[in-house]
């Protein structure tokens, strides 16, 4: 048995699955060594040997497979120092590392040209780092940190990093969309988004939003609002998903998401019609002002926290179960609405393992057939005849699924698995095959 595995695997190699181009985060897969890494630079820096541990380390962010045209990091190492810059959407960091210290910084916007509301805002967003702090240094509105390397590890190196780049990046781009965007400083390396690119999408969310407003057309009643909320969040999700707006957009989207999950004494009719709202203004949305919206960036950190299966897993498990009160009370129409919500809710909300971002990816795929179509993907399902390319599904379950098997013993291809009789099954076999995935690692 062992001998014809080998040779199905000589002639069947396993390809590392294609990574995800939508959604945020890094839009590519971790470094294969980065544990290797970390470890090497936690030794190197215990020895004292400073600027090897910093290099080790911040090698370790680097992905495999960037699909940006510049580098995302870059390290310069001299005997006596250090030097790297990292990118983080609209930000730019740059760090200069001694044996005694790190000191990076990012710089945001000319002071002068700053509404004084931002400046205030600054002063206030002090309070909420841990790390970082921002000033105004010659005219210019900085966001900087600086470690001691007397007692510092990989740990210590990690989150400062990480916060100065979320931040950074969080706040250019409040200012590009709430002010002039022109105050901001280090942008060469945004990338514009092809003009084509920005016809399909703006008649892609024209085409989605009408699609939505017609499948509720008697829907919209007291007894209704779950499905009404499921297909408005659907919709938005599926848009932050699959365009990836910035700026206005996407603070407005952001903002329309978690405040239906707010718990607060709103209604859910209220929130409904703030999500309904909302959809009008994105379709009252002028292609000129859609256009400002996107660019295209490279990321190094995830801006998730990496959560444990067991949460994905529950979250699936309570959404199949509004799945089957939905089916004994007869309301088809919101089923397939909710298939597709699960996995764009999962994307959108959770910092998830690559292989288990692969599969959700698929499955939104798979629904969203047509979208990818017009991207130059193979659809993988007919709505006309109702089928599925089974077989190139089952590949992209393998790739993503068996390059981790040596990691994880438990976790399966469950591509033989998958109930291909219609849409209701697909997702339904799907999800519990995805929602039992095993991540232990021995």
């Amino acid at each position: 048995m062992e001998l014809f595995e080998m040779i199905k695997a000589w002639f069947n190699p396993v390809a590392m699955h294609r990574v995800p181009r939508y959604g945020r985060g890094t839009h590519a897969l971790p470094n294969p060594e980065e544990k290797e890494l970390f470890d090497r630079a936690s030794d190197a820096l215990i020895r004292g040997d400073i600027l090897s541990g910093y290099e080790y380390f911040l090698s370790s962010l680097i992905h495999q497979d960037n699909t940006f045209p510049t580098a995302h990091l870059t390290i310069e190492r001299s005997e006596e120092s250090l030097r790297f810059s990292l990118y983080q959407g609209y930000a730019l960091i740059k760090g200069f590392v001694t044996p005694t210290s790190l000191e990076a910084y990012a710089d945001i916007a000319l002071s002068e040209t700053l509404h004084v509301a931002l400046k205030r805002r600054f002063l206030e967003r002090d309070f909420q780092l841990t790390y970082c702090r921002f000033s105004d240094e010659s005219g210019v509105i900085k966001l900087s940190i600086r470690l001691d390397n007397a007692t510092i590890t990989p740990q210590k190196i990690f989150f400062p990093l990480r916060e100065i780049a979320l931040n950074a990046d969080f706040e250019k781009e409040f200012i590009a969309g709430e002010f002039d965007e022109s105050a901001l400083l280090d942008t060469e390396h945004l990338l514009p988004i092809a003009t084509a690119k920005i016809d399909s999408n703006y008649a892609f969310m024209h085409q989605w939003i009408h699609d939505t407003k017609q499948s509720l057309i008697g829907l919209l009643s007291n007894d209704n609002t779950g499905m009404a909320s499921f297909s408005y969040l659907s919709l938005l999700l599926q848009i932050d998903y699959l365009f990836l707006p910035h700026k206005k957009m996407a603070k407005n989207i952001s903002e329309k998401i978690n405040g239906y999950f707010m718990e607060d004494e709103k209604l859910t009719e209220d929130k409904n019609a703030d999500l309904e709202k909302y959809l009008h203004d994105l379709e009252a949305m002028d292609k000129e002002s859609f256009a400002t919206q996107f660019y295209n960036s490279a990321y190094t950190f995830s801006p998730f926290e990496q959560a444990m299966h067991e949460e994905v897993a529950l979250f699936i498990e309570e959404s199949l179960n509004k799945v089957r009160w939905y089916k004994n009370n007869r309301s088809n129409y919101v089923i397939p609405v909710i298939y597709r919500y699960i996995a764009l809710y999962l994307l959108y909300n959770y910092g998830l393992h690559p292989s288990l971002r692969a599969l959700l990816h698929l499955h939104v795929e798979v629904y969203a057939y047509d979208f990818f179509q017009s991207e130059g993907e193979v659809p993988l399902y007919d709505p006309i005849s109702q089928t599925f390319k089974q077989n190139l599904i089952a590949k992209r379950i393998r790739e993503a699924i068996e390059p981790y098997m040596d990691r994880y013993k438990g976790l399966r291809n469950f591509s033989d698995l998958i109930n291909y009789s219609d849409l209701d099954h697909f997702s339904q076999s799907f999800y519990l095959q995805v929602k039992n995935l095993d991540y232990t690692e021995d």
